[in-house]
This record gives C-alpha cells, structure tokens and sequence, in this order.
C-alpha cells in the first residue's frame, strides 16, 4: 500500500496539540504557585479556573469545527488532485480506494462501479478486505432498496450494521455501512461502500462523503471516456493500415493486366493509323490507348494514396486555358456517354481565362467530376459543363441531372471511402478535393435550383500570364 503523508488537517491538529501541551505545563508550574502566594480557598481556585476551562471548550469546539469546514474543502481537492494525472481506470481505481481508506479511516473501502446494462455494481478496488478478496467479490444488484436508493436519488445511505451485506458482513460483522452514491454529471456512475465504526466522526459527515462521491465520478468517468478515445484511435490506426494494405494489394493486382491491355491498345493503334489515320476502328484504338493510360496513372495514385496518410503528389506547373483541360477529360468520357445516349456540352463564358496548373492530375480532377456525373444521370440525360470568371478565379461547374446530393452528405462525399450510393471505392471525389487544394483552389457542390440533379465547382486562382486561346469549339458528345 502506498504510504499517505499530507494529510490537509494534520498540521492543524499538530498545532492544537503543542497549545495543549504549553497550556497544561502553564498550570502545573504557575498555578500551585499561584495557590500559595494567595493562600486560594477550593471555592476561589473553583471561580478561578472556570474561564480559563471554559475557554479551553470554546476552543476545542472551535477547532473541531475548523477541521469539519477544511476536510469538506480540501479532502475533495485532494483526491481531485491525485487522481488527475492517472487515465486507467482501474489503477485509479485502487488509487482512490488507498486515498479514501487513509483520509477517512474506516475499516474497509469498497469502490463499485456500474456495469453497461446500469442494473450491477461490480467491485473494482477495494482496501481494508481479506487478500483475494475483490477476484471472488459477486457483484450486487440494484434489486436491493438501500443501495438502489443511494445510487438512483444520490443520497448518503447507512445501515446501522452489516447483517446481511454482501461485501462486508463476513470480514467486519460489527461495523455499520455507509454507501457513497458516485454521481457524474447528475448520473449514477457507481457507488462508495465505507465499513466504518460508530465512533468515527470522519465518516458521519454527509456533505464532506458527498463532495468525495463526485470527485471520484468525475474522475473514474474521465478515466474511461479517456480509455475508450484511446480503444478508438488503436481501432482506426487499425483499419487505416487495413485499408493501406488492402490498397497496396489491389493497386500491385491491377498492375500486371493493365500493362497488357496497354501494350495491346497501342500496338492496334499503330496498326490501324497505318491503314486510316481518321477511321472509326483508329479512333476507338485511340481511346482504348488513352484509357488505358490514365488508369495506369489512377493505379499509381493509388499506391501514393495507400502510402500517405494525405494525398500530395508533386506538381508541374505550367499555364494553361481552362477550356483545353476540359477538352481532353470530354475526350476520355466520350464512349461512357455514348453508351448511355447521354449528351454533354461545354459553354465557354470567357475565352481568355487561363490557370496554372499540372495539367495531368487537373485532368484527372475533371475526369472525376465527369465520371461521378456520368454515372448518375439518367440514360439519354444531360451533362453540362460551364467554364467562367468570378472575380480572380476561374470557375468551372459540371452540372448533372440526376438525383442531386443531400445536404448532409455534401461535406462527406470529398472524404475518402465515403460511397453515398455504395459504388465505386469513394475515392474520386476525395482525390479531386485534394488535387484542387494542392492548386490553391476550392471545391463544393450545389443541388440545381430546379431540383433535379446538382453542380460541382471548382474555383482556381487566374493566371496573371496571357496565354494563347486555342480554336476548338465545344464538345458534344
């Protein structure tokens, strides 16, 4: 056990004593002197020392009363303290019980604690009962009035004896109980159990065993909220490491294939311009190679994402026109609408708006956008794309016509792994966020005023150089 050595009213009682000791040397060495210089009859010595006895009353109710007001003040702050620096609970636990056992001298010390159903006090510590005694204790139903009583209406309880305790009647059959209901935030935590003998002044003051009651919540209660915040974050390094692996897995799975279809796509491309140039099978080829390139590219930001804890490539900056980042994206998208009959425009407002930007991963952040439209709008519905200025920013919107995103999703949905519609892995939109942020730029989205469907924007900086416009006119797909 673990020695005690500041108890708050020791120096006071030191005091008291060494006053004590002066007086009464006082009298024995001044008063029979006293006596025989004036020759005092009993009556007289009588009359004599009545003040001075009642003085020393006053002083000892006085003090008796000093030593009730500073236990209520810094018992309490005591505990408080010494249970601060601790954060498992069941060391604070033990803590408590060795603190409360010194401070209050009761014959033994119980700390109960609520189990999750909130109908069982479980032991958790205990002082002053036979060794071993917490790894066999049973635990006691709030069935029982008393202690139902002391948890429920936060009341100090006492049973004037232990006949029929469950913790207390074998080891300290002539003790009476007091129960300490433990109160955090005005809800029952647990319970204080003190076996403690009639004569002990300490343990019949309610308010100073009361204060002690909710000091002792508040600080076991922090002591699992603590433990359980520490579970959760062992449990998400966890599943990010899961999530790594699993990345790293399938990213190094897709490798192999795609370096075949790659090699495949560019080999029939280089047949086919040799045959035509501008025919239809050339055009597909076409595709097919430069699909098949950007997944390669996806591939490897999956591996960075699966590698870093935030997603930062590094960027090659060069300027461009909004219009022409747009133009290639379309192109990739080009066959995915076709399939679905669906229709995509591109209205420039302003010819001349020009960012800087890596072009490959602005790219890919417009793929994305295009991608995630595509997906969710209808078969032959509409998919708009608008580039403009606002102010020193080039805005490009992507509008779609599907079901729109629901307001409490619209910060989520840029979260990885978030699937609003549990398809694809939720990291398209995640990426995109983070490759926009790397620009210096922002993103959001927006539900159509008409209710069907909704707009993403991006908002980057214009560049300040004057870049030449090229001549392509909008895309229709």
């Amino acid at each position: 056990m673990q020695e005690f050595h500041a108890d708050p009213v020791r120096d006071m009682r030191t005091a008291k004593r060494i006053a004590y000791a002066v007086v009464f040397v006082f009298f024995l060495t001044v008063l029979p002197l006293y006596v025989l210089v004036f020759r005092l009859s009993p009556l007289e010595l009588s009359v004599a020392l009545g003040p001075a006895t009642l003085t020393l009353v006053a002083v000892e109710m006085a003090s008796r009363w000093e030593y009730r007001m500073r236990r209520r003040h810094a018992y309490p702050h005591l505990l408080g303290y010494r249970l601060a620096a601790i954060r498992q609970f069941g060391r604070a636990c033990e803590e408590a019980a060795n603190l409360l056992s010194q401070l209050l001298r009761p014959e033994a010390v119980v700390v109960a604690w609520l189990k999750e159903d909130g109908q069982e006090l479980e032991p958790v510590a205990a002082q002053g009962m036979p060794q071993d005694w917490l790894a066999s204790a049973r635990s006691i139903s709030l069935a029982a009035r008393s202690t139902k009583d002391a948890v429920d209406h936060g009341r100090v309880l006492i049973k004037p004896t232990t006949a029929g305790d469950p913790w207390f009647a074998g080891p300290h059959p002539r003790a009476r109980v007091v129960y300490v209901p433990l109160l955090s935030q005005d809800r029952p935590r647990g319970l204080l159990a003190l076996a403690t003998s009639g004569g002990n002044p300490i343990t019949r003051d309610h308010r100073l065993l009361s204060s002690l009651g909710m000091v002792l919540a508040l600080a076991l209660d922090n002591c699992r909220l603590y433990e359980g915040e520490r579970a959760s974050a062992r449990r998400l390094q966890e599943l990010n490491r899961m999530k790594s692996d699993f990345l790293i897995t399938v990213s190094h799975e897709l490798r192999t294939p795609l370096t075949s279809v790659r090699t495949a796509a560019e080999m029939l491309l280089e047949e086919e311009e040799k045959e035509d140039s501008e025919g239809m099978k050339t055009r597909l080829a076409r595709s097919i190679a430069k699909g098949a390139n950007r997944l390669a590219a996806l591939v490897a930001d999956l591996v960075d994402v699966s590698r870093d804890d935030e997603f930062a490539p590094r960027l090659e900056l060069e300027p461009l026109p909004a219009q022409e980042m747009v133009s290639g994206a379309v192109a990739l998208m080009n066959p995915l609408l076709a399939a679905k009959r669906q229709t995509l425009s591109v209205e420039v407002e302003d010819p001349q708006p020009a960012v800087l930007v890596d072009r490959r991963r602005f790219e890919q952040v417009v793929v994305n956008l295009l991608s995630n439209a595509q997906r969710h709008t209808p078969e032959g519905g509409r998919i708009e794309v608008r580039i403009g200025g606002d102010g020193g920013d080039v805005v490009i919107a992507v509008k779609d016509s599907g079901p729109g995103v629901a307001e409490s999703e619209r910060e989520l949905i840029f979260e990885p792994f978030f699937r609003g519609d549990s398809s694809g892995l939720g990291l398209g939109l995640a990426i995109a966020k983070s490759v926009v942020e790397l620009h210096n730029g922002r993103i959001w989205v927006e539900n159509n005023a008409d209710g069907r469907g909704s707009t993403f924007f991006v908002a980057l900086p214009r560049n300040a150089m004057k870049t030449p416009v090229t001549s392509a006119a909008p895309a229709t797909a």
